[in-house]
Order: C-alpha cells, then sequence, then structure tokens
C-alpha cells in the first residue's frame, strides 16, 4: 500500500536553529507510519515567491494530500491565495507576532498559532481586570516593529480603562546606561507593571539590564514566553522571582494530555519538547484527524498538550487558552507555578490587511 504524503514547508531561524528540527520531531510524533513526509525548505520564509514555488512542488510533484509547516506574517496573504486558488489543503503554524490574518472565507487552510498577539490583548485585559490602571512596555529595537503594543493598547483603550505610562525602546546597538536609563524611565513614568518583551539575544541583553538596576524588584514585571529562557534563567539566579509569564504552554502544565505527550517525546528523543514541537505535535493531530474525516466541514474534537484543539470551520484557526504562570525562585532554583487561565481567551481579533509589519518575520530572521 503506498503511503499517503504530507507536504512540509519549514523555515530557517538564526535565533532558533533547531527550530525546525523541534517542529518536526513533533510532527512525527503524533503521525503514524502511514505517512510519509516530503520537505522542502524556505528560507528565512520572507519571500512568498519562494514559499509558493515550493509547495508547488510538493503538490505537483510529490502529490502531497495536504501541506504543513511553519510560516511568517510577510506576504502571508500571497500564499494563502495560491492554496485557495489550487483547492489545496495547507494546515500551518504562525506565532501570532502580529494581529492575525481573517481565515473565515478560506475553504482549504487552518492556522494553529502560538497566538502571542491575542495573548497580550488578554493580558491587557487581565491588567484591567486586576486594576492596573498604568503599563509600561519594555522592549527592543525588533520586537517594537511586531504586534504587542498594538495589541495590548487595543485591550487598554477599548474603554479607556487603563493607559500608558510609557514604553522604553533598546535601540538596535544598545547605550552604554542603557541600564540606567531604563530605571530612570521607570523613576519618571511610575507604571503599575512593566510588560517586557524580548527575544533571543534582546531577551539576554535586558536581563543583564535588569541585573544592573534591579527595578524588577519594585515594579511587578510580566513577559512573554521568549522573554526568558533557561540559559537567561541559569545565569541570573532570584532575579526573576515573583516574574509573571503568559504563555498557552509549559512543561508544567499538570493535564494528562500534556503529560502524556511530553513522556512520549523524552521516550522518543531523549529531551524534553519545546513549544516549537508542541505546535508540530499538534499539527500531526490536525492532519490526522482531517484525513480520516476527509472532510472539510468541522473537525471531531482533537485533543492537544495545549487542550482540545478547536478547530470549527468558521474560523479556521486555533487560539488556545492562555495561561498566567509565576516564576519562583524555591530552595536555590527557579519553579515555573500555574497562578490562573485568562478570561479573555474567547475574543480573536483578527484583520484583513496584509500589512508588512515588523521585521520580515518574527523569531525568524534575526
Amino acid at each position: 500500500m503506498e503511503l499517503q504524503k504530507i507536504g512540509v514547508l519549514l523555515p530557517q531561524s538564526k535565533q532558533y536553529p533547531t527550530m525546525a528540527k523541534e517542529f518536526m520531531n513533533g510532527l512525527k510524533l503524533s503521525l503514524s507510519d502511514h505517512y510519509k513526509l516530503c520537505i522542502e525548505g524556505i528560507g528565512l520564509g520572507n519571500e512568498a515567491e519562494n514559499i509558493v514555488n515550493a509547495s508547488q512542488k510538493l503538490i505537483n510533484q510529490e502529490e502531497v494530500v495536504v501541506t504543513t509547516g511553519i510560516l511568517g506574517h510577510r506576504d502571508l496573504s500571497k500564499v494563502l491565495d495560491f492554496f485557495d486558488n489550487m483547492e489545496e489543503s495547507l494546515v500551518y503554524t504562525d506565532f501570532g507576532a502580529t494581529k492575525p490574518l481573517n481565515l473565515d472565507s478560506r475553504q482549504h487552510i487552518f492556522c494553529n498559532s502560538l497566538d502571542l498577539y491575542n495573548a497580550t490583548y488578554s493580558l491587557g485585559k487581565y491588567f484591567i481586570d486586576k486594576g492596573i490602571k498604568h503599563v509600561g512596555t519594555s522592549t527592543c529595537f525588533y520586537e517594537s516593529g511586531y504586534g504587542f503594543i498594538e495589541a495590548i493598547q487595543d485591550a487598554l483603550y477599548e474603554k479607556n480603562e487603563a493607559e500608558f505610562s510609557g514604553h522604553f525602546v533598546t535601540p538596535l546597538h544598545p547605550r552604554e546606561n542603557e541600564a540606567e536609563l531604563m530605571t530612570q524611565f521607570v523613576d519618571v513614568t511610575k507604571p503599575d507593571v512593566l510588560f517586557a518583551f524580548y527575544n533571543g539575544v534582546y531577551a539576554e541583553e535586558h536581563a543583564d539590564f535588569l541585573h544592573k538596576n534591579k527595578v524588577n524588584s519594585s515594579t511587578p514585571l510580566y513577559t512573554l514566553p521568549f522573554s526568558i529562557n533557561n540559559k537567561i534563567l541559569s545565569k541570573y539566579p532570584q532575579l526573576f522571582d515573583t516574574t509573571k509569564y503568559i504563555s498557552s504552554w509549559h512543561s508544567n502544565l499538570m493535564t494528562d494530555d500534556n503529560i502524556n505527550f511530553i513522556a512520549s517525546y523524552k521516550e522518543k528523543y531523549n529531551k524534553t519538547p519545546s513549544i516549537f514541537s508542541v505546535l508540530g505535535f499538534e499539527n500531526g493531530l490536525i492532519i490526522n484527524n482531517k484525513l480520516k474525516k476527509k472532510t472539510n466541514s468541522t473537525l471531531n474534537k482533537v485533543l492537544g498538550p495545549r487542550g482540545i484543539i478547536n478547530t470549527d470551520i468558521t474560523t479556521n484557526r486555533f487560539s488556545p487558552n492562555q495561561h498566567l504562570w509565576e516564576i519562583k525562585w524555591v530552595e536555590n532554583s527557579y519553579q515555573f507555578q500555574y497562578t490562573e487561565t485568562l478570561t479573555h481567551n474567547n475574543i480573536i481579533k483578527t484583520t484583513d490587511n496584509d500589512e508588512n509589519k515588523g521585521w520580515h518575520n518574527s523569531y525568524l530572521c534575526h
């Protein structure tokens, strides 16, 4: 019996060089041996023509039954138009660093997202619910160009219930007294909380600033998933004690499906999965379900590490629950403690505008 073929579009990432491998590990773990994976590289994912050409090869030459992979936000509509016009199925992953495209009219496309944009919007609503009125942001040259400030602004100013106290943006080449300037910013603007979003080497720079100025000892710090990693935590013990961290997934998420996923992943690959592994695993679950049903209608209930994947055809998008975690320094080590699930996750903000915001593609190019 000939195996069904699944196409996989994989980008490179300078910040996260193992991203594609970890995504593939998760994908292979959730798919049975009845499928053959056909892989095409798409570079940094910032050239729609290259992605379309790779997709054409998978569809016309390899005759894949569905295509999956990681796509960025740059010129995304051109890629989606191609799949729709070809009447071919695409199950793609993005990170949601900009307001996601509306997929309501897409007949053959589904997005399984990390959904950072809507996570940030939910965090803004959480601040309002907790009576937090003045929010300061701290970010880097790259991250400030994505949609995070827009997302939290939508939440704070929707009913004018809260406001920004100010924005601290580190330039591409940090100033010699960057840590001191951050202290001055907090002293002058007096935010109730500081919302920080950085990634890669810029997250490491940010941690060094905090190590020098300790502003998070007096102003509560909230971050996105890429702002703090194990390397940073190992280098700066105690520094991030009481920091709040918003994410749809963490290895400490104590659900049966997540526990089973982590155990299976460790057994096969001898390492703890990353969020990229989770996204690949979920894509495999969605594809397997889709191919079994052989229809574009609402899929059967799919349970993944982040919960029930709501694959309703009216949205064509999985917007996962976002959880708030607190980083605690306990007995000379960091622990991530679940705090609560944010209550505004059902509000999915989308756009019909395919503007190229920010730097090419989040977490891929720089």
